[in-house]
């Protein structure tokens, strides 16, 4: 039988100094950050809703599980500023900095190089999403898995599993992995005791509670106008393979040097059809030579292998996604290397091929971590010379001209929401006619006159009415022959899709 090998990481100090520096560099980076849309719809849904039954009712078209906005709905409870949540995240993404280093096997410059990496240093640590939560239980599961085969305690893994699958849809599909690999580990290492235990079928119960919990609450309802659960048949399998060129970006995400760098790769330098060609190489390079450092060690192996495919099979059938999604590949390979450690090798030889991945996966680390210091390090950089979004520039314009308090339209509503979220008060939304703060992804929208739609409500409310319009000006034409004064243009935005156009419609 293959036995365990626990390398915990024992540099208690290494690990407290590192994560001090981690947890001063992140605050002055989230405090820094102009929150976008997709991070005030969480808040503006907490903030909005005055029970758990209104909460949940308010997330049905979401598309995500409910953690994170609980943990929002209890914050809002203290304080309805929104910097409040940059404060709870920045403490998710400390905490998973700091299990990583203390519980990682790996030496000291490997950890310091991943956790100041792109995913960890920016993406899920800046950027205050749900997907922190996911990667913190992530790595607590790691951080106890390698506890004795036989007094681990299975029904604790299992409500880790439980709250990993709370978290988001990515974080579900590593939990599905995780939940395979364990339930299936006493078969691969033909030790059937475990079937025979009470925990087994408790831990079963565990998990399949909070999978079936989490798709109710993700799956929409039949009117949701994003996310809708039915899958568009046309050209899956071409969809998967471009999934999997995607790989590289997880594993090398360096963006162009440029003011919209989210979500780029400096492969976007090269001709389309070269740059496809080539990550698709490169990712399938990258994943053969993943695949080939763990493939001595099948259980290890086995997570990689169906956690990979089964982020690359959601996304080429339901949701292609952004660097954000395809991100989890590249934890599912470092936690695979966690995973990797607890268990011996087997004593048969090796061929010279697979020593030759052993022998240099260091090397391959080394070279994938730097490069995602140098990916956060531009990420940071640019973000902290130019605002992430221009939503929180003009709330503040708003507020400075003492505006916040008069009837404000906003064009596109899931934009101008961030605005709202500032402002902390609802916007009239004239694509969709109603009166809001956070988008509902329920309406169905076709051509509609949105200026004729704002001069309804100007002549409804009686009053002037500021109109926020989002990516692109009104046309000249359209604004001289109605009357309309252009007060801002707030242009400069790192997502290029919240910069920000002011104008007064007066009555």
């Amino acid at each position: 039988m293959i036995k365990y090998k626990t390398k915990v990481g024992k540099d208690t100090k290494f690990a407290y100094i590192l994560t001090s520096v981690f947890f001063i560099l992140t605050l002055i980076l989230i405090l820094h950050h102009a929150m976008w849309r997709d991070e005030l719809q969480a808040w503006m849904i907490a903030a909005s809703s005055n029970s758990f039954s209104e909460l949940f009712q308010n997330i049905k078209y979401e598309g995500h599980p409910s953690l994170w906005f609980v943990i929002l709905y209890l914050v809002k409870h203290v304080t309805t500023n929104p910097a409040a949540m940059k404060i709870v995240h920045l403490l998710i993404a400390t905490a998973s900095a700091f299990v990583f280093l203390k519980f990682a096997p790996f030496n000291n410059r490997l950890k310091g190089l991943f956790i100041f990496g792109y995913f960890s240093f920016f993406e899920y640590a800046v950027i205050s999403r749900d997907y922190a939560i996911g990667i913190l239980f992530l790595f607590i599961f790691c951080a106890y898995f390698g506890k004795d085969f036989k007094n681990r305690n299975y029904v604790f893994l299992s409500i880790i599993l439980f709250l990993m699958c709370q978290s988001n849809v990515l974080a579900v599909i590593l939990a599905i992995a995780l939940a395979i690999t364990i339930f299936l580990e006493p078969l691969l290492l033909k030790d059937f005791i475990f079937y025979r235990s009470w925990r087994f079928y408790t831990s079963i119960l565990i998990f399949a509670a909070g999978l079936m919990l989490s798709v109710l609450q993700m799956n929409p309802p039949a009117d949701a106008s994003l996310y809708h659960p039915v899958i568009n048949p046309r050209n899956i399998p071409g969809k998967i393979v471009d999934q999997m060129s995607v790989l590289w970006s997880a594993f090398v995400p360096v963006p162009r040097i440029q003011l919209h760098f989210w979500n780029t790769n400096f492969l976007d330098y090269l001709p389309v059809e070269m740059r496809h060609a080539l990550r698709l190489t490169l990712s399938s390079g990258i994943l053969l030579f993943s695949i080939f450092i763990l493939i001595r060690k099948k259980i290890p192996t086995f997570y990689f292998i169906i956690s990979t495919f089964g982020i690359i099979t959601f996304g080429g059938v339901f949701y292609g996604g952004y660097l954000r999604h395809w991100g989890h590949t590249y934890f599912a390979f470092v936690t695979a290397l966690w995973l990797h450690n607890y268990y011996s090798a087997p004593k048969t030889s090796i061929s010279a091929f697979f020593r030759f991945f052993e022998r240099n996966k260091n090397r391959f680390l080394t070279a994938i971590f730097s490069l995602g210091v140098l990916a956060a390090l531009t990420a940071n950089t640019i973000g902290f010379m130019y605002p992430f979004s221009a939503s929180k520039q003009t709330a503040d314009y708003i507020k400075q001209n003492s505006w916040q308090n008069m009837p404000i339209a906003g064009h596109w509503f899931y934009a101008a929401s961030g605005v709202s979220a500032y402002l902390d008060r609802a916007f009239y939304y004239p694509l969709i006619d109603t009166i809001g703060t956070f988008s509902v992804w329920k309406y169905k929208w076709d051509k509609t006159d949105i200026l004729m739609q704002v001069s309804k409500y100007r002549d409804f409310v009686k009053s002037d009415v500021l109109f926020i319009v989002n990516e692109r000006p009104l046309p000249d034409e359209l604004v001289k022959s109605n009357g309309i004064v252009p007060l801002k243009n707030f242009t400069v935005s790192i997502v290029e899709s919240e910069k920000f156009f002011l104008y007064m419609i007066p009555y």
